[in-house]
């Protein structure tokens, strides 16, 4: 089954909540949309699912126009922050809900409940109301009612945002497992970028309701194409290309107009080589020990009137021999600097 949402526009009053956006989502894939609160992503997915109307633009299901088919006719999944089960339902009785309203048969239902529990682990639960479990659990009881009446489209509304990080990390790898055996095409709507990073097939990175990138996490974490991409996720140091960082444009004439650059931390070593061939020298501003990594602050030297200028270098394990104030060479490879605006 494949999803293409085709120049969505979508406003509520003066405020463009989603601007013109468009993307093309294969059969069986997890796409997340990724960015900040108000950034639209939440408005798009009420869209798809048709709890919105677009103002324009289309949702194409398998190429049919599902634009102005009812929520209830999609045959789309949905699950929520807040869980939204029936309080006064037993757990069984909420994963059935939605196959007693499509009248499936008594046997039916009774056999796809207890598949449905099985599969999120919670067949021995089936008597209890959702008041007696655990956030992850009720979690759970979502995913299996929206699952259950086999939906071409799972629709995810921060679905682990209101749960401990513990639980959450185990939740990303049971839904994501859950995803790909059942090849179900998946949005996941999160602002979580290590949430999207892990579960991702690929992500729709949004601001102010336009697409800022779309792309596999890998290629988003190394290729961003702009500030805004580069700095929301992971960390990067974003500084002015002219204070020398080395760079490769690769033979793209932008190369040559370069403005801002942007290097991962992890792509900055530190070096007591002497510099050579236009490397820079820094000194080590401060020094935190996280326990698996160790994260430097590193100030450059004025140059072209560009005034102080910091970057942070990351290496793996603790590190112990290097003081505050000690001077280092930074060492670059070009190819992993990003030029991330041009003049």
């Amino acid at each position: 089954m494949s999803l293409e949402i085709r120049n969505i526009n979508k406003s509520f009053g003066r405020i463009k909540a989603v601007d013109n956006v468009s993307l093309a989502i294969d059969n069986g894939t997890l796409v997340c949309f990724l960015g900040p609160s108000g950034c639209g992503k939440t408005t798009l997915l009420r869209v798809i699912s048709g709890l919105e109307l677009p103002d324009s633009g289309a949702i194409l299901v398998n190429s049919q126009n599902m634009s102005t088919v009812p929520a209830r006719n999609r045959n789309f999944g949905m699950v929520f922050q807040s869980y939204s089960l029936f309080p006064n339902m037993t757990i069984a009785a909420n994963v059935a809900y939605g196959l007693e309203c499509r009248k499936w048969s008594r046997a039916d239902i009774s056999q796809r409940v207890n598949n449905m529990l099985s599969l999120v682990h919670l067949e021995d639960q089936s008597h209890k109301f959702p008041h007696q479990l655990s956030g992850g659990q009720q979690q759970r009881v979502a995913l299996a009612r929206a699952l259950a009446p086999k939906p071409s489209v799972l629709l995810l509304d921060e679905p682990l945002s209101a749960l401990d990080a513990k639980v959450r990390e185990e939740l990303r790898e049971e839904i994501k497992t859950l995803q790909r055996n059942l090849n179900i095409t998946t949005i996941m709507v999160t602002h979580d970028q290590e949430e999207a990073l892990t579960m991702a097939d690929r992500i729709m990175v949004m601001k102010d309701g336009k697409v800022m990138q779309t792309g596999s996490p890998m290629d988003i974490y190394h290729r961003p194409e702009n500030p805004f991409v580069a700095q929301f996720i992971g960390r990067m140091n974003i500084v002015p290309a002219g204070i020398g960082i080395p760079f490769s444009s690769n033979g793209d004439s932008k190369g040559a107009r370069a403005k801002i650059l942007g290097i991962r931390p992890e792509n900055i070593k530190l070096s007591d080589d002497p510099a050579s061939n236009g490397e820079l020298t820094g000194i080590v501003d401060r020094i935190s020990r996280l326990g698996n990594l160790t994260r430097f602050k590193i100030s450059l030297p004025n140059k072209n009137g560009l005034g102080p200028v910091t970057v942070v270098s990351e290496v793996q394990g603790s590190s112990h021999d290097l003081q505050v104030g000690t001077p280092k060479v930074l060492k670059i490879n070009p190819e992993t600097v990003r030029v991330l605006e041009w003049g």
